[in-house]
């Protein structure tokens, strides 16, 4: 005790304090708490000592009295204006303070969405940062998002997958003719874009039958929810008089969804591609039904060109569309989509086809004037509800297609051509699936009725050999007719056991069909038959009882299905004109299988493996000729066509939406067996296609991949993707088989840059090498294209926009090599504040005429000229309601 003693003697007179007191109040008297009160030496910032004001509004500051400086003393309190008093250490240390209120202007905050970020299944995209100025419509943006990627078909794969939904604001207006939402919601008028992984359309299945596809939810901007958005465009233009106009009107609110067009031009333009769905599943369904289009004659006319459409198509096109979605209460709704399209269409082209065979080849060589016109009208009306508990969708289609064709051609030979080829469809589809504690039940049934009038009619009569005993005469006719009744019903039961679901199913499909078949020649004015055995009155029914089970397994990681269908098929044919009958049963299995793993967050596995069998249909057993165009003749007097395949794929995928990377990959193998081959023998440049019975291989290896990423600070997307596929067949030509080897390789690369706040650039490259070999011959035919298309914006203010663009084409074979180079300008002025924008147009600026093409199929080598829409210049006025 004695040493602390003398320790606080000797150093106390260092540490001597002092005391300031006082109080802070307002104006009234009020005290004022939680006041900030600091005690400082003059114009020093640091800080001796400090204290907080009471609920009276009271402090007390205790400090170290070792200083004679100026002392300031400040207080401080949010709301209120600061005050400060400055004093000597010996003067009197009781302070009042009176704060007066003060108004406080806070900095601007803003706060930014990521560009890509996720929450659970769904991966949104910010499009402010995806969009660019020169950007009108949301397919614009979708086309260069990470991850997603947009076909010249217009359809939409995510992470190299098709989508299985395209919503907008969580309703399905337009089923899956997407493209009119694409190419006609302003870009301004969406917030964002989701993907909604693996995604389950019907509620009520969420928890029991899962997906590997994705779909596309667009959202929109609050202000555009509310209001009528659409365009009015109206365009002129010169070589020859050009026109291109359009309306287009759309709402989206809770109560009313639709977008409404009309669009016309002869620019070139196809807008008949947004009609078009974008369903692969649904058309092969309808295929299998006989509900799809399958023309039974044709005229042979010039293929379209690898390039884009507006550079070869001569057009006149009319198209408009309705489609609206009433909600009828909180499940049911009502939507009506209806199209109509009225298209001409011309081109001419010159094309040398070589077919390749075991001891010699053939050539054929023709010069085609061809046109075409359509009158075509799609009508649906779907009544849908989607709940937890139950799923209804009825949905009603007429089709009536009235196309026309014409051509003449001269080379070979010296004719003139015309096809009418209508197709009549009306079907309905039913669904409903409903659940209970214990079971999900479904039942289905889609029914319809089909015609397919046809006629080929050419001019002057061919192979008067064959037909007319070798006597010229005037014209051939073939007459071709299809009525198609079919009816395909199911019943299905769900069930789920903690992590295993069952389904069971059990369905009956009828299929009627009446084909009728005549070729006739014209002589002296008047149409005779040819001969019975180039007629077919061919009646086709077939029955088919379907039973399926389906087991799945699922974790939180790990998705387990095996599909297990069974058909019975019965099938009767019969054509009395000919003698024919043929009737057959079969039990044929399908099973397949599949897995997904979720490795982790960011990686997935999924891997797939199926084996199917099917039989012909009612084209592939005509025992009568059928001339399907002027150069092909075909016959069918053979036993029923039986296919076999097998299929296995493996893919994997990486995500990562922090860091905007997308990468994907798989592998695919596949084995096709049919029971027959089909010879090809020509007389002149007529091909005759005769079926023999025999095992026909063929088998396909394929690789893919694809790499998508976006850097923020550049403002850059990068898009890398190739494919390398390896295919071996057989082929019977001159009863010789012969194998056929064929290797195609694609990489594709390409990146959209923002350079600068005014200049934005677009690039895209496609390399592909394509190789065919038989084993008669030894060298290999090979063809090599590198395809780029590019593009500079320019900003020259917010009113005023510059576009450069063009496309290099390069083709090279082995005996040739071509160039083409396209180019095109454009200038925008869009008035500040004004709903209206121009925009001047000159399209191929270095007016390049034509253009050639190669293709190789097996055994056939095609070189066609065709002519390229000359230099054009076009005036546009757009008026915008938003």
């Amino acid at each position: 005790m004695k040493y602390w003693q003398f320790f606080l003697y000797l150093f106390l007179p260092l540490f001597s304090t002092a005391q300031i007191a006082g109080k802070v109040a307002t104006q009234n008297n009020n005290p004022l708490p939680s006041a900030s009160i600091t005690l400082h030496k003059k114009n020093i910032p640091s800080i001796i000592a400090f204290a907080i004001s009471d609920k009276d509004g009271k402090f007390i500051i205790h400090y170290t009295a070792n200083t004679n400086d100026t002392l300031e003393l400040n207080v401080a309190l949010l709301g209120y204006s600061k005050q400060t008093v400055f004093f000597l250490p010996t003067e009197k240390k009781d302070f009042q303070f009176v704060l007066t209120p003060e108004a406080i202007n806070l900095p601007e905050v803003k706060v930014k969405n990521p560009p890509v970020w996720q929450r659970k299944d769904t991966i949104n995209y910010n499009t402010s940062e995806f969009k660019q100025a020169q950007d009108r419509v949301i397919g614009d943006i979708i086309a260069r998002l990470p991850g997603m990627e947009v076909t010249p078909g217009g359809q939409i794969k995510y992470q190299g997958k098709p989508i299985n939904k395209y919503y907008i604001e969580g309703l399905d207006l337009l089923e899956d003719k997407y493209g009119l939402a694409n190419n006609n919601i302003p870009a301004d008028a969406v917030d964002k874009v989701q993907v909604l992984e693996n995604h389950q359309p019907i509620r009520v299945l969420d928890s029991v039958s899962f997906s590997d596809r994705a779909a596309l939810n667009i959202k929109l901007k609050n202000n555009a929810k509310l209001k009528l958005l659409g365009r009015a465009r109206l365009g002129m233009g010169a070589a020859p008089l050009l026109s291109e106009d359009d309306l287009s009107l759309m709402l989206f609110k809770k109560k009313i969804q639709f977008i409404n067009t009309y669009k016309y031009n002869n620019t070139g333009v196809d807008n008949t591609r947004e009609l078009t769905s974008q369903n692969f599943a649904d058309y092969i369904n309808a295929l299998q039904n006989g509900a799809a289009k399958n023309d039974l004659v044709s005229l042979v006319q010039p293929q379209a060109p690898p390039i884009n459409s507006k550079r070869y198509l001569f057009n006149n096109a009319h198209t408009a569309s309705i489609n609206q979605l009433v909600p009828l209460n909180k499940i049911y709704q009502l939507r009506i989509n209806a199209a109509y399209i009225n298209d001409f269409q011309q081109q001419e082209s010159h094309t040398s086809s070589r077919f390749f065979l075991p001891n010699d080849s053939v050539l054929i060589t023709e010069n085609n004037n061809y046109k075409s016109f359509l009158n075509r009208i799609d009508a649906d009306a779907t009544v849908m509800a989607n709940s937890p508990n139950y799923f209804l969708k009825n949905h009603t289609r007429f089709q009536a297609w009235l196309p026309f064709a014409k051509s003449n051609i001269t080379g070979n030979t010296l004719l003139a051509q015309q096809i009418n080829n209508p197709f009549h469809n009306i079907s309905n589809d039913f669904r409903l699936i409903k659940t209970n504690k214990k079971r999900i039940t479904e039942w289905s049934s889609f029914i319809g009725y089909v015609t397919m009038p046809q006629q080929l009619q050419i001019q002057p009569g061919l192979y008067s050999n064959l037909l007319n005993n070798n006597s010229p005469y005037e014209a051939m006719q073939q007459q071709a007719s299809l009525k198609n009744f079919f009816t395909d019903n199911y019943l299905s039961i769900r069930k789920r056991k903690g992590r295993w679901g069952l389904a069971y199913k059990v369905g009956a499909n009828l299929q009627s069909q009446l084909l009728n078949t005549n070729l006739q020649i014209k002589q002296n004015g008047l149409l005779k038959n040819v001969a019975d055995t180039f007629q077919n009155n061919l009646h086709w029914n077939r029955f088919r009882v379907n039973t399926e089970g389906n087991f799945t397994y699922e974790t939180e990681r790990i998705r387990l299905a095996l599909n297990l269908p069974l058909q019975w098929i019965y099938l009767s044919a019969n054509d009395e004109l000919l003698a024919y009958t043929e009737k057959r049963n079969a039990l044929l299995p399908s099973p397949s299988a599949s897995i997904m793993w979720q490795l982790s967050p960011k990686w997935s596995l999924s891997s797939a493996a199926s084996y199917n069998q099917s039989l012909g249909d009612i084209n592939s057993i005509t025992n009568g000729y059928i001339l399907k165009n002027y150069r092909s003749i075909t016959n069918n007097n053979i036993p029923l066509p039986e296919n076999a395949s097998g299929n296995i794929n493996v893919n994997i995928t990486f995500r990562n939406p922090l860091k905007i990377l997308f990468v994907s990959g798989g592998v695919n193998v596949s084995r096709t067996k049919s029971n027959l081959f089909y010879s090809q023998s020509f007389s002149g440049s007529l091909e005759t296609l005769l079926a023999t019975v025999r095992n026909n291989f063929a088998n396909n290896l394929g690789f893919s991949g694809r790499i998508s990423k976006y850097i923020t600070n550049w403002k850059t997307s990068i898009n890398l993707s190739t494919n390398y596929n390896l295919g071996k067949r057989q082929q019977l030509q001159n009863n010789t088989v012969v194998n056929l080897h064929n290797t195609s390789f694609m990489f594709s690369g390409g990146f959209t840059t923002k350079i600068s706040q005014k200049i934005n650039t677009e690039y895209n490259g496609t390399y592909q090498n394509y190789k065919t070999k038989s084993q008669l011959s030894k060298t290999a035919t090979s063809f090599k294209t590198f395809t780029q298309i590019f593009a500079i914006n320019y900003n020259v203010s917010e009113a005023l926009f510059i576009k450069l663009a063009g496309e290099n084409y390069s083709i090279n074979s082995t005996n040739s090599r071509q160039q083409y180079l396209f180019g095109d300008a454009s200038v925008r002025l869009k008035p500040k504040k004004s709903k209206i924008d121009y925009e001047l147009l000159l399209n191929n600026i270095f007016n390049t005429t034509e253009f050639t093409g190669l293709q190789l199929a097996d055994n056939i080598a095609i070189i066609s000229n065709y002519i390229i829409r000359p230099r054009q210049v076009l005036f546009k006025v757009s008026f915008s309601l938003q």
